[in-house]
């Protein structure tokens, strides 16, 4: 070898040996520190942190206020970045960190609402809380930013040259801001079935699932369905793409749905209360939970924990378990409004619109301003539309308090007390404890409606008739208390009417995932086990997928005869009637083998392509498709072979529904070839039903390499209980975005062995071994121990740490 070129490689080494030993050396540094040591002036006695074998914090304190200040300094040494994220999403200040990529997010976000409601909200609080929970929510504020004032701050904020500034109460109200608007739904279905209502007549609404009519619900009643009128005509479908666009570049996972169940002893083996619990959230590096476990002489607690909220939204201690869910209720109502020279019309009357100037700050650039204007009824944040939301209406936000209280509470009383608190977002609080008792609350301020109003579509602003009336009082909330049956669930499905009061939502679930829960829990079955409800969680199947399919095979399938699937060209013929005769024999099995998934949801979308798109134009159709409403509705539509949408309104011929199963059979067909060529035995589900952990920065190549975790293939349906949720779009890749955010099982008759699995991991530290130590576990269908036993957490402890109460003249 010349001796140029060897001095050449020789150079190369040394430069590459120098950047990995560089690159060892900051990821040590950067490391998540498992077995600090400091003194803090915050604690009045040495508090103790045992990390097991995942990293969960095992906080022992003799104060809750000291505890709490550990907690939130543990919780930021792991997802301080995640913190930072979720309060500025809320705040609408996205853009001060990351830029002016976000500016179009900020003005959106600020114009909801949720950054004044934050500030009124932590006033109040402040002045009118328990001194108990001020102090502890206080001490967990503390806590963040003492990690920060150390200085060991994310490599997130390295790479972006930023600084992580100090949190204060005001930045939980932030975070549960964003919480409420992940519940948001009505911003993007509201506005395309209003389009609907407006644009068809009654044969061609008939088919829509605007109503929760056959769905499976939840019993507390009897059920009785409102009327409602028609609002005004105005097409504000530019709202749902705006938002579903501004969603999807928005680097904060948003909560998507969820299951629960609690199970009383008589069902069980042990014959104590078996509990289960899988909220359902975008997925996302790091995910969103943090597990902590609280120890003082007044507590002793397993929670799951938001960042930057002190209190558990869910977890259990030794004698009561909580969980949550999304109610879906429908907590936001869009006014149609008449404007005209910085007024509107209401009840004959012109009034003056409340303008105020919001300022933007922007990373490296000149702030941004722009003008925000408001009727009675809400922030104008489309054209002349303006949003009425619970969230900000109501005059009180006690969430926190809620928050605070599920994991204080000693008995059943005093859950329903905090439970009542909960205003908005809407959440069902699934309920357990060691005295046999099980429960389920839907928890929110529901307001008082007139019958003349449609809230799922655009209502005219000018008639104080169409207002909001009041509020209900808790006692008209849904809920259930130690049933007869034995168990109680919610899987987003509609509870019935309470007392004649119908309370509509945008429900995720008309008979899928709850009829499931349904169909396993009232059996004879009386030994249900923690592993039983395991299994039930990790169900692959549906059986509206199966007898939607079924349906389809009926229909392209007339008279049992299959040439009218043959196709022109003789090579693709023998496949495709392959390909039919396996969807003959499929009953909505999701595995990731299997090639019949993938060709009922291309199945399904091209038959709803074919169904609707020629009535509503490609672009009110891609709205359309993408919205909860679709999918509910598709059921409806194959049960309905005369409604006139079936005919194709661009030919002169009226069709029938198989010309049109037929033709979305070939169409189906033909995109599965092109994508995964023409071997079908070579085709299967898990090649294209594939999750990624996406952090914020794993847009960025080669960061994404870094950062993301996965990618992984996975079974499941689109709404099983295990439920790994995408959008029908015109590709074949079913990239999954959204799924249990967690996994929770425990029997009251051995808390101390309940089990849990994270997404991803308990870290949020991508130097960290727990940043994604559990993703192959929980897409496995795996669980492991949420220790709490004393004996069990120090056998599997990978660190231990302390916080010392400072004296003297002892470093701070």
């Amino acid at each position: 070898m010349h001796r140029p070129i060897k001095i050449l490689l020789l150079a190369s080494f040394c430069v590459a040996l120098l950047c990995s030993l560089a690159w060892l050396g900051f990821a040590r540094w950067s490391a998540t520190d498992y077995g600090f040591d400091f003194h803090a002036a915050d604690v009045q006695s040495n508090v103790r942190i045992v990390f097991d074998d995942l990293a969960v914090p095992h906080i022992y304190a003799d104060r809750e206020v000291d505890a709490m200040f550990a907690l939130g300094y543990v919780h930021a040494s792991e997802r301080l970045w995640q913190m930072d994220l979720l309060r500025r999403a809320g705040g609408g200040e996205l853009s001060e960190l990351l830029g002016a990529d976000m500016v179009e997010n900020d003005t959106y976000l600020r114009s909801l609402g949720m950054k004044a409601a934050a500030e009124r909200d932590a006033e109040a609080f402040n002045a009118t809380a328990p001194p108990e929970q001020v102090e502890a929510a206080q001490a967990y504020m503390n806590g963040i930013n003492r990690f920060i004032d150390k200085g060991r701050k994310p490599v997130e904020y390295r790479l972006l040259g930023a600084e992580p500034t100090p949190f204060g109460i005001l930045d939980m109200y932030k975070a549960a801001g964003f919480m409420a608007y992940s519940f948001a739904i009505p911003l993007k279905n509201e506005p395309i079935m209003d389009w609907v209502k407006v644009h068809f007549d009654a044969e061609h609404l008939d088919v829509f699932a605007f109503d929760t009519e056959g769905y499976t619900k939840i019993p507390v009643g009897q059920h009785s369905a409102a009327h409602r009128s028609r609002p005004a005509a105005v097409d504000a479908t530019g709202l749902a793409t705006m938002a579903e666009a501004l969603d999807a570049v928005r680097p904060v996972p948003q909560w998507l749905g969820s299951n629960a169940w609690v199970i009383s002893g008589d069902k069980t083996a042990s014959g104590e209360v078996v509990f289960a619990n899988d909220a359902h959230m975008a997925y996302a590096a790091p995910c969103v939970w943090y597990e902590a476990h609280v120890v003082t002489p007044e507590l002793d607690y397993y929670g799951n924990h938001i960042g930057g909220i002190p209190f558990p939204a869910l977890g259990h201690t030794r004698d009561h378990a909580w969980g949550i869910t999304m109610f879906v209720n429908d907590d936001i109502d869009l006014y149609s409004e008449t404007i005209k020279d910085g007024q509107y019309l209401h009840d004959g009357q012109w009034l003056d619109l409340e303008v105020s100037t919001e300022i933007i700050h922007v990373k490296g650039e000149e702030d941004v301003s722009f003008e925000l204007r408001k009727t009675h009824h809400g922030p104008i944040i489309f054209d002349d539309v303006a949003m009425w939301w619970a969230y900000t209406q109501y005059p009180e936000n006690r969430l926190q308090e809620a928050f605070y209280g599920f994991s204080r509470s000693e008995n059943l009383e005093q859950m329903q007390a905090a439970a009542s608190l909960v205003h908005a977002p809407g959440i069902n609080v699934m309920y357990g404890d060691k005295q046999g008792n099980i429960a389920w609350w839907a928890c929110a301020k529901l307001p008082v409606r007139s019958d003349s109003v449609d809230c799922q579509a655009l209502i005219d602003g000018t008639q104080s008739t169409n207002d909001i009336q009041g509020w209900h009082d808790f006692s008209m909330n849904p809920q259930l208390v130690n049933p007869e049956k034995g168990y109680v669930f919610s899987a987003n499905n509609a509870p019935q009417s309470v007392q004649g009061v119908d309370y509509p939502g945008h429900y995720y679930a008309g008979n899928t995932r709850a009829a499931q829960i349904i169909e396993a829990l009232s059996t004879e079955k009386s030994d249900w086990t923690v592993r039983d409800v395991q299994a039930l969680q990790l169900s692959n199947n549906s059986p509206v997928y199966a007898r939607n399919n079924a349906l389809l095979v009926e229909y392209a399938d007339m008279n049992g005869e299959l040439e009218a699937l043959d196709a022109v060209e003789e090579p693709l013929s023998e496949l495709l009637a392959e390909a039919f005769t396996g969807m003959r024999n499929w009953h909505g099995e999701h595995e990731m083998h299997d090639y019949r998934p993938m060709i009922y949801y291309r199945w399904m979308y091209q038959t709803i392509k074919g169904v609707f798109a020629d009535e509503m134009g490609q672009e009110k159709f891609d709205i359309f498709v993408k919205t909860i409403v679709s999918e509910n509705t598709f059921p409806r539509l194959l049960d309905r072979p005369d409604s006139p949408w079936w005919d194709d309104v661009k030919t002169k011929k009226v069709e029938v529904p198989g010309e049109i199963v037929r033709a979305a059979f070939h169409a189906a067909i033909d995109e599965v070839t092109a994508s995964q060529g023409a071997d079908l035995e070579s085709w299967s589900y898990g090649a294209v039903h594939t999750v990624t952990h996406k952090h914020a920065m794993g847009e960025v190549k080669p960061l994404d390499r870094l950062f993301n975790v996965g990618p992984f293939s996975v079974p499941a349906a689109k709404d099983a209980l295990n439920k790994y949720e995408f959008k029908l779009t015109e590709s074949v890749e079913c990239d999954v975005f959204s799924g249990p955010s967690m996994r929770i099982g425990l029997d009251f008759a051995d808390v101390e062995n309940s089990e849990s699995i994270l997404p991803t991991g308990q870290s949020g530290n991508m130097f960290s071994q727990f940043y994604d130590d559990q993703a192959q576990f929980y897409h496995r269908g795996q669980f492991r121990k949420q220790r709490m036993d004393a004996a069990d957490i120090k056998a599997h402890q990978t660190g231990a740490a302390i916080i010392r109460k400072a004296a003297g003249d002892l470093p701070q």
